[in-house]
């Protein structure tokens, strides 16, 4: 089950401790739970890709695993043609 957030969005810079005041950044948000409860981090980066790539570093750092997939529904079934080979539209 996916236990973890990441929203990034645009953000301007407001104090001058990390960055150039009014630089254009982006601003990285994520949330994950733990047994305690939710906890969450934040941080900023030039782009989007850094941003991502902070994030994911952060969660890793606290064990949150990151490649999740969902559980298959016990409903989905893989359809195949009578033929037993799948066939393409042809346009």
């Amino acid at each position: 089950m996916k236990s973890h957030n990441i929203l990034i969005e645009p953000w301007r810079e407001t104090s001058n401790f990390t960055q150039q005041r009014g630089e254009r950044l982006f601003r990285w948000t994520v949330t994950y739970q733990k047994t305690e409860g939710v906890r969450f981090g934040q941080g900023t980066a030039r782009t989007h890709a850094e941003a991502r790539q902070a994030a994911e570093e952060f969660l890793a750092e606290r064990g949150i695993e990151l490649h999740w997939q969902p559980p298959a529904s016990s409903t989905t079934r893989i359809l195949t043609p009578r033929s037993g080979r799948p066939r393409f539209l042809q346009l």
